[in-house]
């Protein structure tokens, strides 16, 4: 069997794993990581080689681009302090504490201990989010963990790049590495805008669906490879270009294309992160038996214990530090993730580390000039599968028992924000609904059946807002030959509240996508029609 096949009966593999994580509740990164290691160690199974910059050009570009996308400008804004502490100030001293113990207790080299260190920084929000998503967290935990994990990628992978150079290179400067550090990270920024400026401008004048959400893709790459080439930070300039992106979706994109794009992204993301979790899987084996030889297995598990106590401990205790300082500096405060110790300590144990990290230990290169063979590249990968392993199987299965423990709950189906959102565009599209009757546009019983709809939209939204629980959605009226018409130019009324509640800043990002995606759907259903 070739490695095509091979690799589509793994993906085959990786379907049902998904699928039995579904019925055992677990998220499915944490499945996928045990079933990928067990599938690698099947005897008789080809070992699918990868090209360490195939591995960065294939995964990294879709899977930043689209955090950047889900992102809000203006709730990193307000987040400004948490998000410098955790997605910079951590990053660097999760950095620093790991190639300490990379150097001293590991035995590898000072910039290969940095280049562990930058590919274990990183966070992965997927098993968070998924428990969260399930059991209710509260807002501002929520947001420091889902928002730091997309822009620590960004911060954790420009590091990576500059320890990769200085081992490939066999030197290492502080000074030469901090300004390539900044003018790398400037220069993406400066890229993804530029990609994003034009890419809003292409997008808003194409009418073909399936093109539109192509280029799409094509802009997430070009980002990347564009900057890379301009030795500027291609990270950067993707997750910026996802940010641009999202931003201005409303402006590039109808109901349908918008919707068929969300659907076409979540299926990409997903396969992405699949394969990527299986092939780490199909290589480890190899890994294993090249480091067996030179290291005993015990000595390779207590390299990988101590490793992940020091990544999870430098976070925890992080994130328990702002309390501490704020008493003698009241300004540490803003850095703080949680409303009391509850919530700090679950947004420190949600520090598991996932997709991006293993991205980025295989694509450490195989050869440094000369083409002498990368020193310690089995180890790191190897260390880096154990961390890995511990944090999203240790700290993801046992997330959901601690905020039980801790009796966090989280918010009702629809929150206060999301009902107030949909009651000012129900009232919205009221007020357009009397112009219109004023202009004599619309009978009286469309009238009547257009008002008893969004009347009763009130009386949803003012049960959330009241502290009941959300009573059940009542159908839409029936479709008449003025119908469609009247409905999409009052989708388009809500649509634009909505838009103008977030640029005002009173609205999360996710509230956003939820009502923006139910008037899409309404509006798709209406072109159909």
């Amino acid at each position: 069997m070739g490695d095509v096949e091979t690799l589509i009966a793994i993906l085959f593999a990786a379907a049902l794993l998904v699928r039995l994580a579904d019925a055992v509740a677990i998220p499915y990164p944490i499945v996928l990581v045990i079933g990928g290691v067990a599938i690698g160690f099947i005897p008789g199974l080809p070992t699918i080689e990868l090209e360490p910059d195939i591995v960065f050009l294939v995964f990294l570009p879709p899977l930043l681009h689209a955090s950047g996308f889900n992102a809000s400008p203006q709730e990193l804004r307000a987040a400004a302090a948490q998000l410098f502490s955790l997605t910079l100030v951590l990053v660097l001293v999760t950095m620093g504490a790991v190639a300490v113990i990379g150097h001293e207790v590991v035995g590898l080299s000072w910039p290969g201990a940095f280049l562990l260190g930058a590919i274990l920084a990183p966070t992965d929000p997927v098993s968070a989010s998924a428990t969260f998503s399930r059991l209710g967290v509260p807002e501002r935990p929520a947001l420091a963990v889902e928002a730091e994990a997309m822009l620590n990628d960004a911060a954790a992978l420009v590091a990576y790049r500059v320890a990769v150079t200085a081992v490939v290179a066999g030197s290492f400067s502080l000074d030469d590495a901090a300004l390539d550090f900044l003018t790398s990270a400037g220069g993406g920024v400066g890229f993804g805008l530029a990609v994003g400026w034009i890419g809003t401008r292409v997008q808003h004048r194409l009418t073909d669906v399936p093109l539109a959400i192509f280029l799409t893709v094509l802009f997430a790459y070009g980002a990347y490879i564009g900057a890379e080439q301009l030795h500027a930070s291609g990270v950067l300039a993707t997750v910026t270009a996802g940010v641009w992106f999202g931003w201005h979706s409303h402006e590039m994109f109808d109901a349908d294309t918008r919707l068929n794009s969300l659907a076409f992204w979540q299926a990409l993301v997903f396969g992405l992160e699949t394969t990527l979790f299986m092939l780490l899987g199909l290589q480890l084996e190899a890994v294993f038996e090249q480091l067996r030889g030179s290291q005993g297995i015990g000595t390779l598990l207590a390299y990988v214990a101590v490793v992940s106590a020091t990544v999870i401990g430098v976070r925890l205790l992080w994130v328990a530090l702002p309390p501490l300082v704020g008493r003698l500096v009241p300004a540490a405060m803003k850095a703080d993730t949680g409303e009391n110790w509850r919530e700090r300590l679950v947004v420190g144990w949600s520090g598991m580390r996932g997709a991006i990290s293993l991205a980025a230990a295989l694509a450490v290169p195989a050869t440094v000039s000369g083409g002498a063979i990368f020193p310690d590249r089995d180890l790191l990968i190897f260390v880096t599968v154990g961390v890995v392993a511990v944090t999203l199987v240790g700290q993801g299965l046992t997330l959901p028992t601690l905020m039980r423990v801790l009796r966090l709950t989280g918010e009702r189906p629809w929150s206060v924000d999301e009902a107030v959102a949909r009651l000012e565009s129900a009232q919205a599209a009221l007020d357009r609904l009397d112009e219109l009757v004023a202009e004599e546009r619309v009978d009286a019983e469309l009238l009547q059946r257009m008002r008893d709809y969004y009347r009763a939209q009130f009386r949803r939204c003012m049960a959330v807002i009241g502290g009941a629980d959300l009573p059940g959605e009542e159908e839409a009226p029936p479709a008449t030959m003025s119908y469609p018409q009247l409905r999409r130019e009052l989708i388009d009324v809500e649509r634009a509240t909505l838009l103008a509640l977030r640029n005002e800043g009173l609205l999360k990002p996710d509230v956003v996508t939820l009502i923006q995606r139910d008037l899409d759907l309404l509006e798709a259903r209406l072109q159909e029609g």
